[in-house]
């Protein structure tokens, strides 16, 4: 019997055309200028906020490490800076790349990760630990709290918000 897993979808930055507009760390004066100038995609927006944030502390991962595993709890979240992973649940299979976020509306909602994720080459990563994220949830302006609590309620597919963002 061959086992054959189906390509359900794919998500990343283009950083090769962030990089060919002179974009190299995400405080460079060309990176500040061109986030600020509007040319950016709300994609790209949220890629710079992230990469530059001051919460997260960085970690690299080398080729065909997994980074997490689906039904455990999760401890951290996890931005994609650079590199390419797969995220594999059951028989489908998604290509994740720059800019993807691992296990925050799981860790939000109180779930598990829904995916095991292994790296296909090294791989930058940006993380928060959980215990700091539930620390932030409570101070977090209402209007933020509210597009946290719907991008986490369309990304679980939830009828009732996480008991962490009511």
């Amino acid at each position: 019997m061959i086992l054959t897993k189906e390509v359900k979808g794919s998500f990343a930055v283009d950083i090769e055309h962030l990089h060919s507009l002179g974009v190299v760390d995400p405080y460079s004066p060309k990176s500040l200028e061109l986030y600020s100038s509007g040319q950016l995609s709300s994609e790209e927006r949220l890629y710079f906020t992230l990469w530059g944030s001051s919460q997260l502390s960085t970690a690299s991962f080398s080729a065909r490490k997994r980074l997490v595993t689906q039904g455990e709890e999760v401890h951290a979240a996890y931005f994609i800076v650079s590199g390419n992973l797969l995220g594999i649940k059951g028989d489908e299979v998604f290509r994740l790349g720059p800019g993807s976020v691992i296990g925050l509306a799981e860790g939000v909602g109180g779930l598990p990760y829904s995916m095991t994720v292994v790296s296909v080459d090294a791989v930058q990563a940006r993380l928060v630990a959980m215990h700091k994220l539930d620390g932030l949830l409570p101070r977090m302006p209402v209007g933020l709290r509210g597009i946290l609590r719907s991008a986490v309620m369309r990304t679980l597919a939830l009828k009732e918000p996480p008991e962490a963002l009511k």
